[in-house]
This record gives structure tokens, sequence and C-alpha cells, in this order.
């Protein structure tokens, strides 16, 4: 499919925004911008490599060319109004490589070259130890050749560092500017998660969306004074419709690549950060069958058994947990073994996963991320979990879009 095929054939305007143009988004993935344009009447063709991606993305409703972004001449996009942008995280992300630091360096220098007109994208590739570290000059380059009238970018909290040398670059080519780390529970998110966002516009002055509830903080024991006014975070057990007395535990990669058991968290809580390891993550309710995690005293007060009663055997003579699980949301079924039944032969005290945890699905996992529920994710698991964890939370991406193309409001 060509550029401009694929351009015909995004669906209608309609909704409380006017579409002035077309709107391009960068690294599209499976609609996580595009689910932020949705509510607002909006929609934009996105240019994705990844084939899965693009056919959660195509099933969603929203267009697709599928191909290497690299190789694309911007001319073929004009005009465009606005640009949407998520380069791939994995070289700077904590999840990831991590060789993106050492390329920074290199992706300033080609920065630089581009906004003086000469594209050197080329000669350094071959200095980048992540090739994947130069795509994120890619909306820069597609900005400066398109000139839309806004611009909203999104990338890993290390990569504020190039959104600032990005937005100076911008600004001496007449664009007014907001870069900053937000947190996504401040904006409705049921998930702690931080990510760098950069705003442009040609049409005034910019800034990043004001938080709409309060920060998350464990430690914290009232809220601060200048969140009094705001909505409380989304927990976790209200996004998914469930019981708030039960855990979540999140699976910490080790430098021996391991996942051995991971960090807590309270259901009556945002999640941690999801990213593509979240299939890993595993759902724990505190009353099945008298199961008490042990060694380990900082556990929250909701893994406290008080003594519960035995399960129950079900009509195929199976052990039933499902009565002390949460809603049938979260818990999709009830073939879950006994709590304990296996732990590491080699740690055996261990509190590790075992076969009493409920793995977290790719639809709960998607409402985490602000994802409408029944989302048509494509592809084996693993890739769908990717998916999810590489988009932007819609409804993070909705207050950005706003900023973007109201500038001075």
């Amino acid at each position: 499919m060509t550029a401009r095929r694929a351009a015909r054939e995004q669906p209608p305007t309609l909704g409380t925004v006017r579409q002035r143009g077309k709107i391009l988004d960068l690294f599209a993935g499976a609609g996580g911008w595009e689910e932020g344009l949705r509510p607002l009447g909006l929609a934009a063709l996105g240019v994705e490599l990844e084939p899965w991606a693009c056919r959660t993305a195509v099933a969603a409703g929203h267009a697709r060319l599928q191909t290497d972004l690299a190789a694309l001449d911007p001319r073929e996009f004009a005009p465009t109004w606005g640009l949407l942008g998520s380069p791939p995280c994995q070289a700077y992300s904590t999840a990831g490589s991590r060789l993106g630091h050492s390329d920074k360096t290199v992706v300033l220098a080609c920065a630089h070259e581009l906004a003086a007109g000469n594209d050197t994208r080329g000669a350094r590739l071959a200095e980048c130890r992540d090739a994947r570290s130069l795509l994120t000059v890619e909306p820069l380059r597609f900005a400066l050749a398109l000139r839309p009238r806004w611009v909203a970018l999104e990338q890993v909290p290390a990569v504020l560092e190039l959104w600032r040398v990005f937005a100076a670059l911008l600004a001496a080519h007449g664009y007014h500017t907001a870069v900053g780390v937000l947190r996504a529970e401040c904006y409705g998110v049921p998930q702690t998660r931080r990510r760098a966002f950069l705003i442009a516009s040609l049409d005034g002055p910019v800034c990043l969306p004001a938080a709409t509830h309060r920060s998350y903080d464990a430690r914290r024991k009232r809220v601060p004074v200048e969140e009094r006014d705001l909505q409380p975070w989304v927990s976790m057990a209200k996004a998914l419709g469930c019981q708030a007395d039960g855990v979540v535990q999140t699976n910490n990669q080790t430098d021996d690549r391991r996942r051995p058991c991971g960090l807590w968290r309270a259901l009556g809580a945002p999640s941690h950060t999801l990213d593509s390891a979240s299939g890993q993550w595993t759902l724990h309710h505190p009353r099945c069958g008298g199961w008490v995690m042990r060694n380990r005293p900082r556990d929250p007060e909701c893994l406290r058994d008080p003594g519960a009663p035995a399960p129950t055997i079900t009509a195929t003579g199976k052990q039933s947990w499902v009565h002390r699980r949460p809603a049938t949301t979260v818990a999709c079924d009830s073939r879950v073994a006994r709590p304990g039944a296996k732990r590491s032969a080699e740690r055996p005290g261990a509190p590790g996963r075992s076969q009493d945890a409920l793995r977290v699905t790719v639809e709960q996992a998607a409402i985490l991320q602000g994802f409408r529920a029944g989302y048509p994710w494509q592809g084996p698991r693993g890739w769908q979990f990717q998916q999810v964890g590489n988009a932007v939370p819609p409804p993070l991406a909705r207050r950005i879009i706003e900023q973007a193309i109201t500038p001075g409001e």
C-alpha cells in the first residue's frame, strides 16, 4: 500500500474537533496515540513496520502503512497538519539494551545536521552501538521536512535530554515547545508509568497538560496540599472491576537474565509500568485455601490470611478457587493448581511465582495501559504483550494532543 493510498483510506473526520489536515503517526504500533485521537473525533495515518502491531491497529479501525519509516521521504506525506511519534525505546529503556545512552552523542550530532539541512543518517548509523538509537531522530526529520502545525512525541525518561535538544532545534524553526516527564497515574491511567514528552506548535505557546488525578506514592500518608482538589488515582482493582484485597507481582529481570520474584503491589494501587514482559506478571489473592506468603515481612496487609475455608470441588472433580479470587474479568477460569504446588527446586524457600498465581491476561494489561476493553489484539501472546507495553496510554495521549492542538488555552 502506498502512502497516498493509505491516506485516502483513513476514516472520515467526526467529533468535537475539526481536523484541518492529515495527522501522521510515526512508529504507530498498535494505536495508543490514535486511541487518544479517537474521542476527539480525529484520525491519523500510522506508519509501522511490525506486522502484528499493524494487524491490531487495522482491526481496531486505524489506518496503517506497514513499511520501514527510515527509508521514507517525508515529502510524500505533505501537507501534514499534525505529527505524532513514539520511537522505539529499547535502546534507552532499563528493560532494553541501554546501548542508546552511549549513542546519544551520535544521535545529537545527527539531529543538528538534519536541522542544518544535511541528512547524515547513513554515516551516523555506522557509529551507533545500537541501530535503534538513531531512529529517535526520525520524528525530527519529518517535522523539519513537513512543518506540521503541531507535534507531539513520547519516549522513556532517559530520552528527555534528547527531547530538550530537539525542542531547541524546532524553536529555531519557529515552533513553540514544551518538554518534560509526566506520570500516567496523574491522568487517570491505572499505572505508575513515567514518560518524556515533547510538544511543539507553530500556532502559539504550548505547555504540558495539568494533572487531573493525584500522584501515587506508597510511602506517603497524606495527600499533598497541591493535589487535594484533584481526583484520586485509579487503582488496578477499580480498572479491572475486582476486589482490592489482592496483589500483583511483577518480575524484574536480573543481571543473570532470570526473573526470580519481582516486586509486589496491592490491587488497591496503580500498577507498575507495563512492558513487553508483563505477560509474566501474576495476580495473587490472599484467601486461597489458607495460602500465606512466607518470608516476606513487608507484604501488604491483604496477604495475611485469617484462615480461609478449604476449596470446593467442581462437578468435574476439580478444585475450584474462583469463589476466593477476583472477579471473572480478572480470573478467566478455574484451571489453577493449589497454592504452593510448584516451587523452584534450586530455591525452594523463595517466594517466586507458583502455580497458585493467575497470570495477567493481555486484556487486563491493556486495560491497565488505558485501552478500551475488547481491543482486538492480534498475534501470539508474547507479541500482544509487547504491543501493549510499547503503546502510549490513550488517556494520557489524549491530554497531550489536546494541548498540542489548542496552544495558549
